[in-house]
């Protein structure tokens, strides 16, 4: 067996150019000064690796960047600069034709099960339609309902549902739909974009169990976009944690939800919702609000919300360091732990 991770990132960018127009007020930076050439720095440099077979999560608040990474990876985007390498095939700047093939590789299960299933489909033809595009000869083309009906037993629908239309389900089971669709064409990496956050809680657990069996069955590799780390904490091996578009801290997950050394981690894990009477940590209530990305603040990207924040953060911009056990941190308290208060 290879030792070639599934999904290989290196030093991802993804920067939006805002042209002119009623956007003109939105040209404004730090301090109210004007911005010539404003680029919102949507994904600044982000960097990690995931096995075949492994699921990893990204997590942060609404606006971090982390769907950004998972639609350039997808090539919904196409990134300023960096390198995404499936199986060691860097297709950051491959065109229309070259991506055909690759996208047998690589599918997209999608934050809201109904809007990204068309409505005037049938469940067949939703489930067919990728299957068919990558299918070349007419024998292969043949097997195509058969393996429909495996493709809906596979996520838990019967063949009957085959016939129906995407109004005619519930929620959950129109996310089953989607992961038939992405399981079509075999691929090995799934992208997975808030899959479960438009459910109630007890569907969430049935397709995030579902997830589970099939990366068993399958081998498949996960890319799992988040914003509940419980939901996190039930599936991910691994997880890394964005901020303003930056990778801040990356560790397996056991790791990370029992030592986290971030400070915008342990915040973020301090502010999940718990069922248990007493936390075990007090919640840590960050002041002020998210810099701009139009504007990115100078050294450190947290620092102008961190309680730890001295000089130096302002300074220099930290890389994320190895502190051993698979964790990595973007923090200068990791040279200075005199100054970190827990």
């Amino acid at each position: 067996m290879t030792d070639t991770p599934m999904l290989d990132v290196r030093d991802l960018q993804m920067h939006f150019p805002i042209g002119g127009g009623f956007l003109d007020r939105l040209r404004v930076g730090a301090g109210g000064v004007r911005l010539d050439n404003p680029v919102v720095h949507a994904v600044n440099g982000v960097s990690f690796k995931i096995a075949r077979g492994e699921i990893m999560a990204l997590v942060g608040e609404s606006g971090c960047g982390k769907s950004t990474v998972a639609k350039t990876i997808a090539r919904i985007y196409t990134p300023t600069a960096g390198e995404v390498r499936i199986e060691g095939e860097d297709i950051a700047s491959y065109g229309f034709a070259e991506l055909l093939p690759v996208r047998a590789r690589m599918q997209m299960i999608f934050q809201d099960p109904y809007a990204s299933l068309n409505p005037r489909q049938r469940v067949r033809d939703i489930v067919a339609e990728p299957l068919l595009e990558q299918t070349k000869g007419a024998d292969d083309r043949k097997d195509v309902p058969r393996r429909i009906t495996e493709l809906l037993a596979k996520v838990g629908l019967n063949a009957e549902h085959a016939n129906r239309y995407p109004h005619q389900f519930s929620g959950g089971q129109r996310q089953r739909i989607g992961i038939a669709r992405a399981l079509s064409v075999t691929p090995g990496l799934i992208i997975a974009d808030e899959p479960v956050s438009a459910l109630d809680v007890s569907i969430q657990a049935q397709i995030l169990n579902l997830m589970k069996d099939l990366r068993d069955e399958f081998g498949l590799a996960y890319l799992f976009i988040s914003h509940d780390l419980s939901v996190v904490n039930h599936i991910a091996d691994q997880v890394g944690v964005m901020y303003l578009g930056f990778l801040v801290e990356h560790a397996p997950r056991d790791v990370l939800f029992a030592r986290p050394r971030h400070p915008y981690t342990r915040a973020l894990l301090s502010a999940a919702p718990s069922i248990k009477e007493k936390r075990e940590t007090d919640e840590i209530v960050l002041s002020g609000e998210v810099p701009s990305a139009l504007d990115l603040p100078s050294g450190c990207c947290f620092r102008t919300r961190c309680p730890f924040a001295w000089e130096r953060c302002a300074r220099e911009r930290p890389a994320l360091q190895d502190v051993g056990d698979g964790q990595t941190v973007a923090c200068h308290l990791i040279d200075e732990p005199e100054r970190d208060r827990p």
